[in-house]
């Protein structure tokens, strides 16, 4: 561990920025939504029944969680606050500790750090200690934001260490992830991998909350956070289990360091053909990406199949006061309405995600050193830059269509027509492309700054998530662009706000085409 310290400075000067806006946000979000809650329900009996519209919905339950104490004064509104909080925290802690890990590896840092009075385990104990305090100071001020807002001091507390607890679980599995691949893209593969089965898991125990296979919430580290039951039995010693799952897992992690050679992996790349057939620059962005967007592909069909075979159950399970909680989620209309439009609008922020992170590949081949071989050859900044924005938008396209199409096959005794339940997935579109268009403008104009399209579209997240329920000013919402995109089926196709999103698209494309082509290369 020798020389720890300077690689923690180190890393902490380059993350500061990254690391203090996700946590202002955290804790704005944790406190504006629990201000929130009293004016949502001016009696009790009004909250019993919003905590029993939530446990009737499986989408919700399967999204968010299921509330034990339907008196509980977090209930599902709780429920929808932690996960958002969980899933940015992990997000943050995955960032923190691969970029400063195999990140520096793949960059050929640690070879000159290599050369200086530079233990083995610096670089990763550096990483991994600021990923833990960052989960700990995240927690630790959740607790008054929480408790200012109007929310129980004790719940407040174990909300707080439940925090703390996905923090360092995905901390540790990060360690070993960092460990097992060989490259910074693997390492993304395998961790966020695990993450995505970490909340299947969890959704799949929540669901089964009655039943038995309810013990598979254990399996996860989401799971763990939630069997706390903050504001819902507060009962704390599940908060055992991540610290022991963290401190085996770094253990593992420091023991596999010391058997892999420095820049590779336990698990090596597959060997490639000895003769390459890509000839154009969209025929090598589309290489890079393949795997990433196959997995993409397959989440969203499986996704599509899973929630179209229960929307016939939506009618059945819920009553008045469930579709209230649906619209202040995001729903419209009746109740397979409500939940159609639900789910097309998640899985659009999704998609938001998924071309947001494809833009960025143009970034990590520049910071990489690839980009600078690219353009020895007769290809141009343009045509690099387009090449990977056709994946980006084409791949948006292609998932949103998958889900859209995989519910209405797998809803077979529906009444609504087929193309009905299939086509309102790709109203929110133009939206999604607003979103990938800053993300590409950052990159062009701010290289130093990617991560604004990583911010930008976690603070629309948060507006769209729990603008309502914070009661948030109509013009605050209506600053996210999937705000101002129709609610197909409920509502007739409104094509003035698609072409306005599409025009503003656009607009924000030649930009950063612009900024692309005039600025310096490469930037580190």
């Amino acid at each position: 561990m020798t020389g720890w310290r300077g690689l923690f400075r180190l890393a902490w000067r380059r993350d500061r920025v990254m690391i203090g806006v996700c946590l202002v946000l955290v804790w704005l979000l944790s406190y504006y939504s629990a201000a929130a809650m009293p004016t949502l329900y001016s009696s009790t009996s009004e909250l019993v029944a919003a905590n029993e519209a939530g446990n009737a919905s499986t989408g919700v339950v399967a999204m968010y969680g299921h509330v034990y104490d339907t008196m509980s004064v977090g209930g599902v509104g709780a429920n929808k606050l932690a996960m958002i909080d969980f899933l940015v925290l992990a997000f943050l802690v995955i960032a923190v500790v691969r970029r400063h890990t195999r990140g520096e590896e793949e960059s050929g840092r640690f070879e000159l750090l290599g050369a200086t009075p530079v233990g083995r385990l610096a670089p990763l104990g550096a990483a991994v200690l600021l990923a833990v305090l960052t989960s700990v100071v995240s927690g630790v001020v959740t607790i008054p934001a929480l408790v200012a807002g109007s929310f129980p001091v004790a719940g407040s507390i174990l909300f707080g260490l439940a925090q703390v607890g996905v923090g360092l679980a995905f901390t540790g599995l990060t360690a070993i992830a960092v460990q097992v691949s060989s490259s910074y893209r693997a390492c993304g593969a395998w961790i966020f991998g695990a993450l995505g089965a970490s909340f299947v898991v969890r959704m799949i125990g929540d669901v089964s909350w009655d039943r038995p296979a309810r013990v598979l919430s254990w399996f996860s580290p989401l799971g763990w956070a939630q069997q706390v039951r903050y504001y819902d039995g507060d009962r704390p010693w599940p908060l055992v289990i991540p610290v022991v799952f963290f401190a085996v897992t770094l253990g593992i992690a420091g023991w596999l360091q010391g058997r892999r050679d420095l820049g590779a992996g336990l698990l090596p790349d597959r060997v490639g053909r000895p003769h390459g057939r890509i000839g154009t620059p969209l025929g090598l962005a589309w290489r890079l990406q393949r795997p990433a967007f196959i997995g993409w592909l397959v989440m969203y069909v499986l996704m599509g199949v899973v929630f179209g075979s229960i929307i016939d159950t939506i009618g059945g399970l819920m009553s008045g006061p469930a579709a209230d909680l649906l619209t202040k989620l995001g729903g419209v209309g009746g109740f397979n309405d409500i939940y159609l439009t639900l789910v097309a609008s998640m899985g659009t922020l999704a998609v938001a995600a998924y071309g947001v992170s494809a833009v960025m590949r143009i970034r990590s081949e520049e910071s990489e050193g690839h980009l600078e071989s690219v353009l020895a050859t007769p290809v141009t900044r343009g045509r690099f830059l387009a090449s990977h924005l056709v994946v980006a938008y084409v791949g948006s396209v292609v998932l949103m269509a998958s889900i859209g199409l995989a519910m209405a096959a797998s809803h077979r005794s529906g009444s609504s027509g087929f193309w009905r339940e299939a086509l309102p997935a790709l109203a929110h579109l133009p939206a999604a492309w607003v979103m990938i268009a800053l993300a590409a403008g950052a990159a062009a104009w701010l290289p130093r700054f990617d991560w604004l399209g990583w911010a930008l579209l976690g603070g629309v997240v948060a507006v769209g998530e729990l603008g309502a329920i914070m009661g948030l000013p109509d013009w605050v919402l209506k600053i996210s662009p999937f705000a101002h995109t129709p609610k197909v089926p409920v509502e007739a196709m409104s094509w003035p706000p698609e072409i306005i999103l599409t025009a503003i698209t656009v607009a924000l494309l030649a930009v950063a085409y612009v900024g692309y082509r005039r600025r310096g290369m490469p930037v580190a």
